[in-house]
């Protein structure tokens, strides 16, 4: 890959609770390419989401962020607060998780996509009005000039995550952080906002970070895709490559967790155990209690992920093993 559009290095985000400091994310390496979409994936508390807000830096007060994130070569975590407000929607925009709760329900959706035009682009009044319209009708809102006027609690689930993404999109970003836009949804609704994603990826030439914990999700809409564990990057690659050959106890895992529609009905395959708490977490690969594969040598040191290929990265000690044990993937006939 040429020089990343975005170039994460020694990423690390950690939270002072009562219990005492949590570290959530744990020296992440990532790279974004131009037009690239890359997925996220991992068990809850992985820090998937973390990873995505500390990237605008839009992480809660209680807070604490160490490493680079480097934008086109602008490094985002000497911006002050002014300056990173000019990047915040204009050139990296981001999708929230629920849009029912990040869209102002007393608010017409009109306004809610002109305030970011005006903010970002100085449109107001009929040029504001107009070019809402035209984002509502690329997101496939029909009848949009009329939409306008219509509060959030008037559209449906699928129709709101519609709306979010227009407001992403008002000032042409060229890298959208995706977190879990598909969640809640139905899935003809979800096909249609994944089909929408990477048509706008297309025709906008945007780069997309997806946070998913659906690898079906990932194999139908993402280049390369990074798996997450209690804060740490266990592999990372291409996606065809990854889940036809996975290289980490974890991915395999949860490969091993998703149904086959081809193969006979079959008792799937689950992860024993529980991610562990991050007010404790033990010395060598984080996987190790739950890991079938462990050896003594993993559960001392930091691993980190080293080259399998020239674009496929594992942290797993036990690769050979794990390649040698991996089960067909998704999609393919045992």
């Amino acid at each position: 890959m040429t020089r990343p559009l975005l170039a994460i290095r020694d990423l690390t985000v950690g939270f002072a609770t009562d219990a005492g400091p949590v570290t959530v994310v744990d020296g992440i390496d990532l790279d974004i390419g131009v037009g690239e979409v890359v997925g996220l994936v991992g068990e809850s508390g992985s820090g998937k989401s973390v990873t995505l807000r500390a990237i605008p830096r839009l992480l809660a007060r209680n807070a604490t962020l160490h490493g680079s994130v480097a934008w086109q070569g602008r490094e985002l975590t000497d911006l002050s607060e002014p300056e990173l407000r000019l990047v915040r929607g204009r050139e990296i925009a981001m999708i929230f998780q629920e849009p029912m709760a990040a869209l102002n329900p007393v608010l017409p959706i009109g306004l809610q996509i002109e305030e970011s035009l005006e903010t970002h682009l100085a449109l107001r009044g009929r040029a504001a009005r107009n070019r809402a319209a035209e984002l509502l009708a690329m997101v496939g809102i029909a009848d949009a000039k009329h939409r306008l006027s219509a509060f959030p609690h008037e559209f449906s689930g699928g129709m709101r995550q519609r709306v979010m993404i227009a407001i992403a999109l008002a000032a042409g970003p060229k890298l959208l952080l995706a977190d879990e836009p598909t969640t809640a949804l139905d899935v003809t609704i979800q096909d249609q906002i994944l089909k929408l994603l990477l048509r706008l990826r297309r025709e906008l030439e945007m780069s997309i970070i997806l946070v998913t914990h659906d690898l079906a999700v990932v194999a139908r809409s993402c280049d390369r895709v990074a798996v997450l564990y209690a804060g740490r990057i266990m592999e990372v690659g291409p996606v065809a490559e990854i889940l036809r050959r996975p290289a980490h106890a974890y991915t395999r895992g949860l490969i091993g967790a998703v149904p086959a529609s081809h193969r006979p009905r079959e008792t799937l395959t689950n992860i024993p155990g529980s991610p562990p708490s991050l007010l404790a977490l033990a010395d060598g690969c984080r996987f190790a209690p739950r890991c079938s594969f462990v050896e003594e040598a993993c559960r001392t040191g930091r691993l980190e992920p080293r080259p399998l290929t020239s674009d496929h990265l594992t942290s797993c000690l036990r690769a050979d093993a794990v390649l040698g044990a991996s089960r067909p993937a998704m999609g393919e006939p045992a």
